[in-house]
């Protein structure tokens, strides 16, 4: 299988549709104990980029226990500003990594990036004929692993200006495991993706804590 032409018509697909729904979770555990969880019920128009979402989130952290439901309903003009910004949010911590913004050593490690990127991922048929699309972070070359790490720590300083401490202590990642899954059915509509990390992180006590944290999203045809 042509691994580059498939994810074409995957996004191809998504690119058609005028309406996408379904559901998406995320759950935090830390020593094995759950302090955070979220899900977003959500339909969005991509046409008139009309959003409508029930959100259900629960957070248990330092004895305190947070538990609240809400809907919301907006629309979000200026279509494409959204794929920018999480475009800049991804690379800006690359550019950090790889130097001087607009350089060409800087573009030439966005590219990098990317191709490695591209290169680790495996597409697999199933016997159900659905497609299996993984990534697994440690089979990345390591200097794309070094970059990542970079860009992690870089987002933990910028958690530190600030941002809530909840935030912060889940950016103070050390060391785990990071993976990545998608299905997709044989005409090519995203099904579900999976991306879990299962590792270890030091506090600012300096002790170390099992973290576990999963983020689902499943779409509906």
């Amino acid at each position: 299988m042509n691994k580059l032409k498939f994810l074409y018509d995957v996004v191809q697909k998504l690119r058609d549709k005028e309406v996408i729904n379904g559901v998406a979770t995320v759950e935090v555990n830390k020593d094995q104990a759950k302090v955070f969880y979220v899900k977003n019920e959500f339909q969005k128009n991509l046409v008139t980029m009309q959003t409508k979402a029930s959100i259900t989130s629960e957070v248990n952290y330092e004895g305190k226990q947070v538990k609240h439901q809400s809907t919301t309903e907006f629309t979000k003009h200026c279509p494409g500003n959204e794929m920018h910004g999480m475009h800049h949010r991804l690379f800006r911590h690359v550019n950090h990594a790889g130097g001087r913004c607009g350089s060409i050593k800087d573009k030439l490690t966005k590219l990098s990036f990317v191709l490695s990127l591209l290169n680790s991922i495996k597409v697999e048929e199933q016997e159900d004929k659905t497609i299996l699309v993984t990534l697994e972070v440690a089979e990345l070359p390591e200097d794309i692993k070094t970059l990542l790490q970079e860009r992690m720590s870089h987002t933990e300083s910028d958690h530190g200006r600030g941002h809530c401490c909840f935030m912060r202590e889940f950016c103070c990642i050390e060391k785990g495991k990071f993976s990545f899954a998608m299905t997709v059915s044989k005409n090519y509509d995203i099904e579900k993706i999976v991306i879990a990390f299962d590792g270890a992180q030091r506090n600012e006590e300096n002790e170390q804590h099992v973290l576990d944290i999963v983020a689902e999203l499943q779409l509906n045809k």
